[in-house]
């Protein structure tokens, strides 16, 4: 219920600004109270598919009421009179109207399954994400690091320092491999460091995270099988919907008069 009153607190403001027709349920001080606002919080409940009883109904108008009471006292107080009240009031409003305006244009401009298709098969011919398999030596200093890159240069075998050094107990009995995985399973400065291996190399300097200084050791990269349409489906559509609302909003900004003073 929480945020159905929250969304109404934003009606309410802009109620400051703007004035309902319809008749009132209720009435404060000889003031109205608009059934609109009823039945747009009775919509908002609906829309979650919760039914409405009475008692939820009279919950309602008592919060109405008490909304405007404490709106009557504002004024009465001066609140209202603050400009920077006024100001707070103002955006609230127009940050509203701005997302209901633009929930409706897409409603009213939706995308199309064809555009998503044709953007999908764009997304094929660019993907070229790839997964990595690497080991690890993890220790705590950065000289200790500087050691072991010494040792290996010299031939040692990774596994035997790996054995040896590590103060990762997990990786330890794989001799340091970590598996495949991909950019977002990684730190990113391990992850930076990977990328940036030919395979079979390790690094020749330290790499810190917050876990401590690794020398890491590329064993393998492969290529990832394109995600499904139907895996991508739903991120594609979104962002066409931000391309074509920041269109139509350049549209609208240039069809405007603009005038800045400051």
């Amino acid at each position: 219920m929480f945020n159905y009153f929250l969304k109404l607190t934003l009606f309410v403001y802009s109620t400051i600004f703007f004035h309902f027709s319809q008749a009132g349920i209720a009435s404060v001080n000889n003031k109205d109270i608009s059934e609109e606002l009823l039945v747009f919080i009775k919509s908002e409940i609906k829309k979650q598919g919760r039914s409405i009883n009475s008692d939820m109904e009279d919950n309602i108008v008592d919060r109405l009421i008490d909304l405007e009471v404490i709106n009557q006292a504002a004024k009465e107080s001066g609140l209202l009179a603050d400009p920077m009240i006024m100001a707070q009031a103002e955006l609230s409003t127009k940050e509203l109207i701005y997302k209901l305006y633009l929930q409706k244009y897409i409603l009213d401009n939706p995308i199309s399954n064809d555009a998503i298709d044709r953007e999908y098969d764009q997304f094929k011919l660019n993907y070229s994400a790839k997964e990595y398999n690497a080991s690890h030596i993890l220790v705590k200093s950065r000289n200790k690091a500087k050691k072991i890159i010494k040792q290996l240069t010299k031939g040692a075998l990774f596994e035997e320092l790996v054995s040896k050094y590590t103060i990762d107990e997990e990786t330890k009995e794989h001799k340091g491999d970590l598996g495949w995985f991909t950019e977002d399973l990684m730190v990113k400065t391990f992850y930076d460091a990977v990328v940036n291996l030919d395979k079979g190399k390790f690094t020749k300097k330290p790499i810190q995270t917050q876990f401590g200084w690794h020398i890491i050791r590329l064993n393998n990269t492969r290529k990832l099988e394109v995600p499904l349409l139907s895996e991508k489906k739903d991120e594609i559509k979104t962002k066409l919907q931000k391309e074509k609302l920041k269109l139509h909003l350049k549209k609208l900004r240039s069809y405007a008069q603009i005038n800045i003073t400051n």
